[in-house]
C-alpha cells in the first residue's frame, strides 16, 4: 500500500499539509456493492475489528456495507493511522524544511526519462514544474500521483478513513491514532535519497499504468480478494525496493501490532481502519498478531 497525497499549488501550503498528513494507498472506480475484507481479533473481554482502507475515493463510492457499519457502530473507539485534524502550521514548517531542496534540483537526481515523466505529469495536472523542481523526490512523488487522479474525480476528502473519522466524531466516539502526522511526514523525509528516488520511480510507473490498473485494484479490494490486492500493491515494491517495503510497511506493521496488543490487555470493542496494504501479506498486521498467539479470523 503506497502512501499517496496531494499538492495543489494554487491552494496554498495548508491544504498540502492536510493531504500529506493523510496517508493514501490506492485508488478505485465505483462499483455498485462494496464488501472489503475485514478481520476480527478477540480474547475473553476484547474485540478489535480490522478494516483495510483507501485514502482517496470518488464521492459516489459505495464501500460501507452493512457488515462494516454494524462493526463500526458496535465499537467504542476508532483507531486510524493518523488524523487529518492537526497543527497545520507546524506541519507546514516540517514540509518546508524536509520536503524541499532548492540547492539540489530534482532534475539533477533523476534519469532523463524520469525527469521528463515528472514534467509531463506535473504539466498535465496543472502543478508548476518549477515548484516540483525544488522538491525532494518523496514529496514530488506524493505530488504527481494525486493531482491527475483528482482530475478524474478522486477526492482525499472522501477517503474511507476520513469518512469513518467524521462518523466517529459526529457519534461522539473516541478517535485514536497509531502515528502522528509529523511521524508520517518524517517517515518519508528520513528515507535515504536512493530510496526516495525508487519511490518516485514506482509512482511514475503507477501513473503510466493508467485507469485500467486503478480499476483492477478497485475490484480486488471491493471483492475482498486479498491475494490479488497484495500482488497489485506490494509485490513490485517487495522485489524492486525491499528497503522501501521494510520502512513503509514491515516496521510500521510491527509498531501497530504492538499497540494493538496493548489495547487487547484492556476490555471493550475497537475499530481499526488502516491502509489495505498493511493487512494483506505474510508480514501484515493480522499475520503478526496471529503469530503472537491472538485469535485472528476473517470477519
Amino acid at each position: 500500500m503506497r502512501v499517496r497525497t496531494l499538492l495543489n499549488a494554487a491552494a496554498g501550503p495548508g491544504r498540502l499539509i492536510a493531504a500529506v498528513a493523510s496517508a493514501a494507498l490506492a485508488l478505485f472506480a465505483s462499483p455498485a456493492h462494496a464488501e472489503p475484507a475485514m478481520w476480527v481479533v478477540k480474547d475473553a473481554d476484547s474485540t478489535i475489528y480490522l478494516l483495510g482502507t483507501f485514502h482517496l475515493t470518488k464521492p459516489d463510492m459505495n464501500w460501507r456495507s452493512d457488515k462494516i457499519n454494524a462493526a463500526f457502530e458496535s465499537s467504542d473507539e476508532l483507531w486510524l493511522e493518523a488524523s487529518v485534524h492537526g497543527d497545520e502550521a507546524s506541519l507546514q514548517k516540517l514540509v518546508l524544511k524536509h520536503g524541499f531542496d532548492p540547492r539540489h534540483p530534482l532534475s539533477g537526481k533523476l534519469s532523463g526519462d524520469d525527469w521528463a515523466k515528472v514534467q509531463s505529469t506535473a504539466e498535465l495536472a496543472g502543478v508548476p514544474v518549477q515548484a516540483v523542481e525544488q522538491m525532494r523526490p518523496w514529496l514530488a512523488a506524493l505530488t504527481v500521483i494525486v493531482a491527475p487522479l483528482m482530475k478524474q474525480g478522486y477526492d482525499p476528502k472522501q477517503g474511507a478513513d476520513r469518512q469513518l473519522e467524521e462518523s466517529a466524531l459526529s457519534g461522539n466516539k473516541i478517535v485514536k491514532t497509531f502515528e502522528t502526522p509529523e511521524q508520517q511526514l518524517l517517515l518519508f523525509s528520513s528515507l535515504p535519497e536512493q530510496l526516495e528516488i525508487k519511490f518516485l520511480a514506482q509512482t511514475l510507473d503507477d501513473i503510466a499504468a493508467g485507469p485500467t490498473y486503478v480499476d483492477g485494484m478497485a475490484r480486488a479490494w471491493l471483492a475482498g480478494n486479498t491475494g490479488e490486492l497484495e500482488t497489485m500493491t506490494l509485490d513490485r515494491m517487495k522485489t524492486g525496493a525491499p528497503e522501501l517495503y521494510d520502512a513503509m510497511f514491515v516496521r510500521r506493521n510491527l509498531d501497530w501490532s504492538n499497540q494493538i496488543a496493548t489495547i487487547m490487555k484492556g476490555a471493550g470493542t475497537s475499530f481499526v481502519a488502516v491502509g489495505a496494504g498493511h493487512l494483506v501479506d505474510d508480514q501484515s498486521v493480522p499475520a503478526i498478531l496471529a503469530e503472537r498467539g491472538f485469535t485472528v479470523t476473517p470477519y
